[in-house]
């Protein structure tokens, strides 16, 4: 391959629409539209999704299949589904630097969805402080958790102003 060929193909690569910098936002339910994806430190190296306004807003991006937070510190952040201890609720979504959930898929519209890894859709629940994002566990044949209600995540590509 030609140095050309080599750079087209890198600048081909690098604007692939997978790898822009977005931020997750709820949609599609009766009271919890409009929330912004964040994180909330519950451990020296984990976090959990939580949900809170756009000022604090965290950033994130598809690198083959796993949803990358774009972490301050630059640490190598990742969103993971977790299985939780009561395989019977909807589990948790945490983001760890020591691993990652695979299969992730922005469609066209903007919408997150998971092949795999038990995913049946996006749920925001009742959380300590701030509302949580969590999963519906398609291994679990309970009813959703009282607090819970079914959304979509969109991806919003951020724009510089």
């Amino acid at each position: 391959m030609n140095l050309l060929s080599t750079l087209l193909f890198a600048a081909a690569a690098s604007a692939s629409p997978l790898e822009k910098l977005f931020n997750l936002v709820t949609s599609g339910s009766g009271s919890n539209n409009g929330l912004y994806v964040t994180t909330e430190s519950n451990g020296p190296l984990n976090s959990i999704a939580v949900l809170s306004d756009k000022a604090d807003a965290a950033t994130f991006y598809v690198n083959h299949g796993t949803v990358r937070y774009q972490a301050p510190n630059g640490a190598p952040y990742a969103m993971a589904l977790v299985s939780g201890s009561d395989a019977q609720e909807p589990v948790e979504v945490s983001v760890s630097p020591s691993s990652g959930s695979s299969g992730f898929k922005v469609a066209d519209n903007g919408v997150l969805s998971v092949e795999g890894q038990n995913w049946g859709g996006w749920l925001v629940c009742d959380g300590d402080s701030e509302p949580a994002l969590e999963y519906v566990n398609t291994q679990s044949t309970a009813d959703l958790k009282e607090g819970c209600e079914k959304v979509q995540l969109h991806a919003v590509v951020e724009t510089s102003s």
